[in-house]
């Protein structure tokens, strides 16, 4: 285990791939990031799916994120976890950058699965992927982390 404390008193150390999967497996939103038009960064919270070594999210093709995506494909995403207690703050990060792929057939099996993840089976079989888009990273690089810090209140 790589564990660094700095000045604060906060230890931060590489999480492991069990660790990793954990955090990719929680119903939690994750981020995305991508470049606006004019070269700005811009960001963009969403329910994700991590499968087949790949991030996904599924939007509308007509959402602003998308159509800069198309333009250009350069992105990464963020899913972070905190606990916070009485007398410690802790988190978890994984993060990846790659370029997006807007798949628009045969999404079907990936949108059930992310709508199950975050809605259950009963009410993910009512919802349809028609008219919808996938947006898949399958990352040049992760990226995982946690941090700590013990509060000391006295």
């Amino acid at each position: 285990m790589n564990a660094r404390r700095n000045v604060s008193g906060s230890t931060r150390r590489d999480l492991s791939e069990c660790e990793c999967a954990e955090v990719l497996s929680r119903p939690v939103s994750a981020t995305i990031a991508f470049l606006d038009g004019e070269g700005f960064p811009r960001m963009v919270p969403c329910w994700f799916l991590w499968a087949d070594g790949a991030f996904h999210t599924t939007s509308d093709p007509d959402k602003f994120h998308v159509k800069c995506l198309a333009a250009n494909s350069r992105g990464s995403f963020c899913v972070e976890t905190e606990q916070v207690r009485s007398a410690s703050r802790s988190n978890q990060q994984v993060k990846g950058t790659g370029h997006f792929e807007i798949v628009r057939d045969g999404i079907t099996e990936i949108a059930t699965a992310l709508w199950t993840k975050y809605l259950g089976v009963t009410k993910a079989a009512g919802l349809s992927e028609s008219g919808r888009v996938v947006l898949r990273l399958r990352p040049d690089s992760i990226s995982a982390h946690g941090s700590s810090l013990v509060i000391n209140r006295s």
